[in-house]
């Protein structure tokens, strides 16, 4: 024991209560708003799957507006997609018809929505 010195009255200096709450306080923040920011980027769908899915509300849409009869309410796999379509009349009108697709990816997570009236055509494009 010949090179340590022993110190009795020697005080270390510590942090107040006060700094230690402040500093959980900051820490605890930061994690919260970590986790937020990490959920968001998490949850979001791919901007290729969003565009995918677009194209595919897009041709079902067409499809619907030449049917001869409207299909009031369907689900099917299209792709990498399940899509739910609801088509009822709009307002009591004859040719006009509101269509709601919800496209939804493997998972069952809901990747877009879309309601739109449209007319009813009789001849192809």
């Amino acid at each position: 024991m010949a090179g340590i010195k022993i110190l009795i009255n020697n005080k270390l200096k510590g942090s107040t209560i006060m700094e230690v709450v402040i500093a959980m306080i900051i820490l605890i923040t930061s994690f919260g708003i970590g986790m937020v920011i990490f959920v968001n980027v998490t949850r979001s769908t791919s901007p290729a799957k969003r565009i995918r899915a677009e194209a595919a509300i897009e041709e079902i849409l067409n499809q619907a507006q030449f049917s001869k009869e409207p299909e009031l309410n369907s689900t099917f796999t299209k792709g990498e997609f399940r899509i739910t379509e609801v088509t009822e009349p709009y307002q009591n009108e004859n040719n006009l018809f509101q269509l709601h697709l919800t496209v939804y990816d493997q998972n069952g997570i809901k990747i877009m929505e879309l309601k739109k009236v449209y007319g009813k055509n009789d001849t192809r494009p």
